[in-house]
């Protein structure tokens, strides 16, 4: 995994605020059974969508769907809602899936679009601040770990196909959702 020492510290700060933010907010509502959520992140599988069931209030089973520029992504996984005694306006949350996790993108050449697969992992916050709404925002910090196959193809597109990146890849990604509540 390609994680540095500030990049990791940067997402234990995020989910140390995540919790904190738990603590100090009283609720509004029970939390949902089933939602479905349009966004963009690993967990709408790029621009998309996502559905989530609880079988159990603090662990959600996901499955998210989407477009990240190269093809279509998707991505499966767990959610586990660090919920408290007493409902919260904001509840934070630790997320496990497998799925699409690095887009490869080349303008004016589709032919060198890729994308990799493999787990990801992430913190993040549902906020609950209206129980009159029929849905909540999600918002996430994640890890992709990937695999050096990514930065095999890289530098074949950089060395013989004459490709440049103007970016590198982020070792941090983020998400952005409404969840819709079904049930």
């Amino acid at each position: 995994m390609k994680t540095d020492k500030t990049t990791l510290l940067l997402f234990l700060l995020f989910a140390a605020f995540c919790a904190k933010a738990q603590e100090k907010n009283a609720n509004v509502s029970e939390p949902d059974k089933v939602s479905i959520g349009l966004g963009f992140g690993l967990d709408h599988g790029g621009i998309g969508g996502n559905v989530i069931f609880y079988p159990a209030p603090k662990i959600g089973l996901f499955a998210g769907l989407g477009y990240p520029l190269a093809g279509v992504g998707y991505n499966v996984g767990v959610k586990f809602r660090l919920l408290t005694k007493k409902p919260s306006k904001v509840t934070a949350y630790l997320l496990g899936m497998y799925g699409y996790n690095t887009s490869i993108y080349v303008q004016d050449s589709k032919e060198y679009n890729k994308l990799f697969f493999g787990p990801s992992f992430g913190a993040g916050i549902d906020t609950h601040y209206n129980p009159m709404k029929v849905g909540y925002w999600s918002f996430a910090l994640l890890i992709p770990v990937r695999g050096s196959d990514v930065d095999a193809y890289m530098d074949d597109l950089t060395n013989n196909h004459n490709i440049e990146f103007k970016n590198s890849l982020p070792p941090i990604t983020f998400s952005v959702g409404y969840k819709f509540v079904i049930k």
